[in-house]
């Protein structure tokens, strides 16, 4: 089976579970995606659309995830409030399934599954997010109680390092696959 751009060609199953065929080769790409995302962006909609079916959709995530963690830093730190993620925390599952469902069916792959996967994980992520919101989590100065006993007893420069990799990009990128993470390392 030929590959599909952005996508590597799976000949067996193990393939599947192989970083250097599915994640490897394309891990040149992401230095100059942020750029060419923004060059497809002001060119046409039809553009971006090419680049993003022509992306490996891993990296595309993990670009999110980045951009996510850049955001949740930047307020968490405005605020003093080191929740910022935890708010997302029953969102962005159900925005990662959709990505790759919507990249699927942009590449013509079969989204039976995923389609499942986005309807079970919409469902999962629904319920999390009222129950979130009903206990107050979405409230504004709602902190997860624990940052506070931690930030008490580290400092605050180590809260400050802390928040820099764990809080606020460690826990936005770790949706991605466990070994991705540790090759990027």
């Amino acid at each position: 089976m030929a590959a599909l751009p952005g996508a590597p060609a799976i000949m067996a199953i193990s393939d599947c579970a192989s970083f250097a065929t599915t994640v490897q080769p394309y891990l040149s790409q992401l230095p100059d995606l942020s750029v060419a995302l923004y060059k497809a962006a002001t060119t046409s909609s039809q553009a971006l659309l090419n680049l993003y079916s022509d992306t490996n959709p891993l990296l595309l995530a993990f670009l999110f995830s980045l951009f996510a963690g850049a955001i949740f830093f930047v307020v968490s730190e405005a605020n003093r409030n080191y929740s910022q993620v935890d708010r997302m925390w029953s969102i962005l599952p159900f925005v990662y399934v959709l990505h790759y469902n919507i990249w699927a069916r942009r590449n013509g792959i079969s989204t039976g599954r995923n389609d499942l996967a986005a309807l079970v994980i919409g469902a999962w992520s629904t319920r999390l997010t009222f129950n979130y919101a009903r206990k107050g989590g979405y409230s504004i100065g709602s902190e997860d109680y624990r940052w506070a006993i931690i930030h008490k007893y580290i400092g605050n420069l180590s809260m400050f390092i802390l928040n820099l990799t764990f809080i606020s990009f460690v826990q936005s990128v770790s949706y991605l696959p466990q070994r991705m993470i540790q090759k990027l390392i």
